[in-house]
């Protein structure tokens, strides 16, 4: 991508300007103008980027839109600036080391705009190897029914089958084909022995093999001869137009293995077939399932591990944004605090900049909001942690809450209640995000040891929180929608004792507390459906 090559160009031109010596004094201020222009209009592609990309990939325009922000919030247009003046005024020293901190900057930017490529590889991976599952399923099914056909049927009708089974093996040798194209090796021709093919044949006694041709006992001289000749084969010879699963220092992997093993297995048993050697024919048959569903586990096994990654990955995204939410409320409530004590000492004439000052920890909520707004986008599209949005929704709506009591400068004990609420709930979703984060490592250290259980049947998704983090949530939302209900209570008997009582607001949250309550029983219904699947 374009801004790829841009961050490079100015890394690299940032290197060399640090070597004073490299250009000519006068030249650096020019080459660091041009730096700056540059700079300046990767800022605005990025916008126009996130622009276009708004509707058709919200999560690209998200990560663009975080990096813009990184960029203004770290003023590097106005530090390139800073660093033109200051060569201009032969101000190296200082120049120097605002380069550098700029060169930082920029490869931190550079990280995370490269992180969208590698989550699309990634999920073009995943798609890859899915297509790959459905197609072995499919020759699954055919490999299994023509041999259950081949047990039922009489052996002179055998040799009918063996068009049959080349069928099968020509849809197994395109699925190997377009597998070899995506691990990059070349496949064998028609006519060439597999190196996967198997020796049992080649193993048999000559006799047993051929038994037109008479047994032969060879000589001293000829086994001397033997042994020779076998010497000079075991020497390595010189590689020609060689094949490149065949080259040395690369080790085939078990799923390409196991495909050709498969296609030897079902070459075998047409042959079998038309022979009309029924027991042999079946015995290869069920060996050709057999590889087939080594294949099968295999490709399951990279599609767990891409999982595993993808999952770790945004389990740490999360628990970094909750980490800086909860810091966020938490600096909120001490100031709610500091402000009520304040309230209470001073006099009617400073109500004004604590009027000021609430206003302002109002603008600081709706930055908490925000936050939760992009935690919400993640956990929406992982789609796995029902749970931990609706538990993500309510501290919202708590949030906004204290947000508007905070604007009406509403500084009392309901308000730190909300806020109190707000960081219960965000501790107890950071605690079940962290403990999600050491099970997936735990996971991947147990893959690596080749400690990972083998999963029957129809590979699922590991979710991104685990049953029982969840239903804590769940108790948690329910205890809270419980005290809210309560508050609500007491509000509205106190509001129906005043003539003329305004209760629009509260009405607007019982209908919210109402959706809540329907949200969670859902939940639990969706939950029990899943796991007793």
């Amino acid at each position: 991508m374009f801004y790829r090559f841009v961050f490079f160009g100015v890394a690299i031109v940032l290197g060399t300007s640090l070597q004073g010596t490299v250009l000519q004094a006068q030249e650096l201020p020019d080459k660091q103008r041009t730096l700056a222009g540059r700079y300046a209009q990767l800022e605005q592609i990025l916008l126009r980027l996130a622009e276009t990309s708004s509707s058709s990939d919200p999560r690209r325009a998200t990560l663009l839109n975080k990096a813009l922000h990184e960029s203004r919030d770290k003023l590097l247009v106005q530090r390139f600036d800073t660093l033109v003046n200051a060569l201009e005024r032969r101000q190296l020293t200082n120049a120097i080391g605002g380069q550098t901190e700029i060169e930082q900057d920029l490869l931190e930017l550079l990280r995370l705009l490269e992180s969208a490529d590698r989550n699309e590889r990634r999920d073009a991976e995943k798609e890859k190897i899915k297509e790959f599952l459905k197609d072995i399923e499919e020759i699954l099914h055919s490999e299994r029914t023509l041999r259950n056909q081949t047990r039922q049927q009489e052996a002179q009708h055998l040799p009918m089958m063996e068009k049959d089974q080349r069928d099968i093996r020509m849809r197994a040798q395109a699925l190997r084909d377009r597998f070899a194209e995506y691990e990059g090796w070349t496949p064998p021709s028609e006519n060439e022995p597999s190196e996967y093919s198997d020796s049992s044949e080649q193993s048999q006694p000559q006799s047993e093999q051929n038994p037109s041709q008479p047994e032969h006992n060879p000589s001293q001289a000829e086994q001397g001869q033997s042994q020779e000749g076998q010497l000079q084969e075991s020497q390595p010879q010189p590689q020609q137009n060689q094949p490149q699963q065949n080259q040395p220092g690369r080790e085939p992997s078990p799923s390409r293995q196991a495909l050709q093993r498969a296609l030897e297995r079902m070459r075998q048993a047409e042959q079998r077939l038309q022979q009309a050697e029924k027991e042999g024919a079946i015995e290869e048959q069920e060996e050709a399932i057999a590889e087939l569903q080594r294949l099968k586990e295999e490709l399951e096994k990279i599609l767990r591990q891409l999982r595993e990654e993808e999952l770790l990955q945004t389990l740490e995204k999360l628990e970094e944004r909750f980490k800086r939410m909860l810091r966020m409320e938490q600096t909120i409530h001490s100031q709610i605090e500091r402000l009520i004590n304040e309230l209470e000492r001073e006099s009617a004439s400073d109500q004004r900049q604590i009027n000021i000052r609430a206003d302002r920890l109002g603008v600081d909520q709706q930055a908490v909001i925000e936050e939760a707004e992009s935690a919400l986008l993640i956990l929406r599209e992982d789609g796995t942690a029902q749970a931990m949005v609706e538990s993500l929704l309510q501290a919202r709506f708590d949030m906004t809450e204290a947000k508007n009591r905070l604007e009406r400068t509403a500084l009392d004990t309901v308000t730190l209640h909300v806020v109190d609420t707000v960081i219960d709930a965000l501790k107890e979703m950071l605690d079940a995000i962290q403990a999600a984060i050491d099970e997936a490592r735990e996971r991947q250290e147990n893959a690596k040891n080749q400690q990972q259980p083998q999963q029957g049947g129809t590979m699922t998704e590991e979710p991104l929180i685990q049953l029982l983090a969840e239903l804590r949530m769940i108790r948690s939302m329910q205890r809270r929608v419980n005290e809210r209900t309560a508050r609500y209570d007491t509000e509205i008997k106190q509001l129906l004792e005043k003539p003329d009582a305004d209760l629009s607001p509260l009405r607007y949250a019982v209908e919210e507390l109402a959706r809540q309550q329907n949200r969670i029983s859902r939940i639990l219904h969706e939950l029990r459906i899943g796991r007793t699947q």
